[in-house]
């Protein structure tokens, strides 16, 4: 028993050995064509609902981790206000139109003025002729003449203001006369002034920007709102993304596009598939609220991070979401990318010439 105690020993020794490079080669190619990284967590674009106009909360209809549709209705304000607003500029409609009737109505009695003084002037004018030809042969006398003469200017003069008087009433009419009465300019403004009424109406009722879940709800049934006001967040779980924070040592071969594996620790038995949608254009330190300045004092260098946004091929499942913040592990499957070679600083001075 002991003859064969060593043969046995040696070929599990070989076999283990075997299958350690078996395995080890496989690891090693593997990381040759992936990169992976655990500093990763998953984001959203969250729209934040934001009260437009001032009102009191007359209806609440979402809660708190409540999911809602586009379009739903999660809160209304007190109508009344806005409504008699509404009706007032309606009434101012109305009253410009009329006006505006008026004033069409101003211009044909200018018009109509202009064309008595222009017959009076006509007649004036005949008048003037036949005294001017009568006090050539001594048939008049002199007073019947200069009578004639202001008679006439009168009568022009009565002529001009009838044209100005037309103008006037155009001006202000602010339209051909012909034109329909809500092409002036009155109403036109009171059209508008009612348009803003109607919209700050239907701004009492906010409704769902997008699908999703409520968050951080701030405001309760009856409380005064002010326009500028943050009222909850909606956080739309089945559009989340990861947000991978890769070392900049392992972006060289990483492009847009490429395939990628998520493992949430939540989830660690669930595998989510997505690719790479972008590249953050610097690391985050470069957009921290306090920079590193590292032209200062005694500097230490340290590998820096750059995000990766990586956008799921598919919403997550209903039984496995994926909530915001959670911490996941990426890995980009970098084979389909030629790496970078790395030039020496002969070559990349020549190809600066």
């Amino acid at each position: 028993m002991t003859r064969w105690r060593r043969p046995v020993l040696i070929v599990l020794v070989v076999v283990a050995l075997v299958a350690a490079a078996v395995v080890g080669v496989r690891w090693w190619r593997f990381y040759q064509t992936h990169v992976s990284t655990d500093d990763a967590y998953v984001r959203a674009d969250i729209a934040q609902v934001t009260a437009r106009v001032p009102g009191t909360i007359v209806d609440l209809a979402v809660r708190e981790n409540a999911h809602v549709q586009q379009g739903d209705l999660i809160v209304r304000l007190d109508r009344a206000e806005y409504e008699l607003k509404v009706r007032e500029a309606e009434a101012a409609v109305s009253r410009a139109i009329q006006t505006t009737e008026e004033m069409k109505a101003a211009v044909l009695t200018a018009e109509s003025r202009l064309a008595i003084a222009e017959a009076e002037l006509a007649q004036l004018r005949l008048d003037h002729s036949r005294a001017e030809q009568l006090a050539g042969r001594d048939a008049v006398s002199r007073e019947r003449l200069d009578l004639a003469r202001t008679a006439l200017r009168a009568g022009e003069a009565r002529g001009e203001a009838a044209r100005h008087e037309i103008a006037r009433a155009r001006a202000a009419l602010g339209a051909p006369l012909e034109a329909p009465s809500t092409e002036t300019a009155i109403v036109r403004e009171a059209v508008a002034a009612r348009d803003v009424a109607a919209l700050l109406l239907s701004y009492a009722e906010l409704r769902a920007p997008i699908a999703g879940v409520i968050a951080r709800r701030t405001v309760e049934l009856g409380q005064h709102i002010q326009a500028g006001q943050p009222l909850m967040m909606i956080v739309p779980l089945g559009r989340v993304y990861i947000e991978a924070n890769f070392k900049e040592t392992q972006l060289s071969s990483v492009r847009v596009g490429q395939p990628a594996e998520i493992v949430a620790d939540v989830y660690p038995d669930v595998v989510y598939r997505g690719h790479v949608e972008s590249l953050a254009p610097g690391s985050g330190a470069a957009f921290a609220l306090l920079p590193p300045e590292n032209a200062t004092g005694n500097w230490v260098k340290v590998v820096q991070r750059v995000p990766v946004r990586i956008a799921l091929d598919e919403p997550p499942p209903i039984d496995r979401p994926l909530r915001v913040s959670l911490s996941v592990v990426a890995t980009i499957d970098v084979s389909g990318e030629t790496p970078v070679r790395k030039r020496s600083v002969a070559e990349a001075k020549a190809h600066a010439e």
